[in-house]
């Protein structure tokens, strides 16, 4: 990837894109396509830029509804909106919850209103947290965790019980403290993982032990 990307303008930005998201090889963009990169590359970066030349590059796959702000028609000060907050396709919404959109820079209700209009006309679908915490209501789960199970596609009981203590860690981002203490909520409510190829100390200690090792 590095000698290709050298060849192309503005390649500094593309490497220092990818060295914040920790990629080294081509092949690790598989993982990804244009909308899901644009939700993990930071604001600030120009995406579209990127994007472009890592698929015209070939390492990067269009994906199928991936509209970009600047092919829609809206008014400028929602696109301005966009933009400051790190959205280049209306796509990317998706991946967000609709209680963390109407906490973005400058989106209040009548902003709010223009961007439902705009992902009903090009079928983009915002979700709510709050069937995850209906879901969850007796779990008494840290606030945190609700977003991340929105990310990780985690909307009732049933989606969680397939799931090992290692798909739990990477739910929470790796956040250790968070993960156990979410295992324990777990656990107290009947629901109880999956077994993967090794165990977290927090599934062999009893509770107070493992707590008392963290804090």
């Amino acid at each position: 990837m590095k000698n290709d990307i050298q060849e192309h303008y503005d390649s500094i930005q593309i490497k220092k894109a990818m060295q914040d998201l920790h990629i080294t090889k081509a092949s690790e963009l598989k993982e990804y396509n244009c909308v899901t990169l644009a939700n993990k590359l930071r604001t600030g970066y120009n995406k579209l830029m990127i994007i472009r030349k890592l698929n015209d590059l070939g390492y990067l796959p269009s994906a199928e509804n991936a509209i970009s702000i600047y092919d829609i028609p809206m008014s400028r000060k929602m696109r301005n909106i966009f933009l400051r907050n790190g959205i280049v396709y209306l796509a990317q919404l998706s991946a967000y919850p609709r209680e963390e959109i109407l906490q973005f820079r400058n989106v209040g209700e009548l902003a709010m209103s223009e961007i439902d209009t705009l992902c009903e006309k090009y079928g983009i679908q915002i979700r709510s947290l709050s069937p995850i915490k209906e879901a969850f209501s007796e779990f008494q789960f840290h606030k945190k965790i609700y977003p991340l199970f929105f990310r990780g596609n985690i909307f009732s009981v049933d989606d969680i019980r397939n799931k090992s203590a290692h798909d739990l860690y990477d739910i929470c981002e790796q956040d250790y403290c968070l993960t156990m203490k979410t295992y324990y909520a777990l656990r107290k409510n009947g629901v109880m993982l999956c077994g993967w190829n090794d165990q977290y100390l927090f599934e062999i200690l009893p509770q107070y032990k493992s707590v008392r090792l963290f804090k």
